[in-house]
């Protein structure tokens, strides 16, 4: 079922005040794992139109952005020309178009809890990535440590109301650290690092492909 928002008339939105406080630590953190990545291949799987690749210092990193809409790939290509590798339109649902062990950094940004069922989606970021290689994801923090639960359901709800849907099944896979920690390393991953960033609103989640 398409959800209730119009994501890509949204994206412009992320990095201006007061939607910045949420988005822009989840900026600086991409900055960081870019800076740390072990190769130049960087996929960024539902990457929107990629507004962040402007505030992010990839000195010799390729590239790819991919998203399900085909607007926002689009608009990647048309802001970024040849700083792309490749923008590609993906199937909602289906398999990334890549071949296994492709990019030595993936990384996804608040996409993982629109899925009702992350597991199949996770195992092809595994997938892709090369063994050595690291995921970053982000999601929204819903542990008990995190205000952004109560805030979701008065204050993001009016203003949701106010615009016609409700956001309470927006998040299908609400995760706190522990679950999502937990997830990825069901999923294979190794050295998984999992931190609050933006007022503990968001989760910052790091990992490796093991080598064998």
């Amino acid at each position: 079922m398409p959800e209730p928002v119009d994501y890509f008339s949204n994206h412009r939105l992320k990095l201006r005040l007061p939607w910045r406080l949420y988005h822009g630590p989840i900026v600086a953190a991409l900055g960081r794992a870019v800076r740390e990545r072990t190769g130049n291949e960087v996929l960024n799987v539902g990457a929107g139109p990629f507004f962040e690749l402007d505030h992010v210092s990839a000195a010799g990193a390729r590239f790819t952005a991919c998203d399900i809409d085909a607007r926002a790939v689009a608009l990647a290509r048309e802001l970024h020309g040849e700083r792309l590798a490749g923008a590609d339109v993906l199937a909602d649902g289906g398999p990334l178009p890549y071949p296994d062990d492709s990019f030595d950094l993936v990384v996804s940004m608040d996409v993982i809890e629109h899925l009702a069922s992350p597991e199949p989606w996770l195992a092809e970021l595994v997938r892709v990535t090369r063994p050595g290689g690291s995921l970053f994801l982000t999601t929204p923090n819903y542990g008990r440590d995190s205000s952004l639960a109560l805030i979701e359901r008065t204050l993001l709800e009016a203003v949701a109301r106010a615009q016609g849907f409700s956001r309470a099944e927006l998040h299908p896979s609400k995760f706190d650290r522990r679950l999502l920690a937990r997830t990825l390393g069901q999923a294979g991953l190794h050295d998984v690092r999992v931190e609050p960033i933006a007022f503990r609103w968001v989760l910052e989640a790091h990992a490796t492909k093991p080598l064998t």
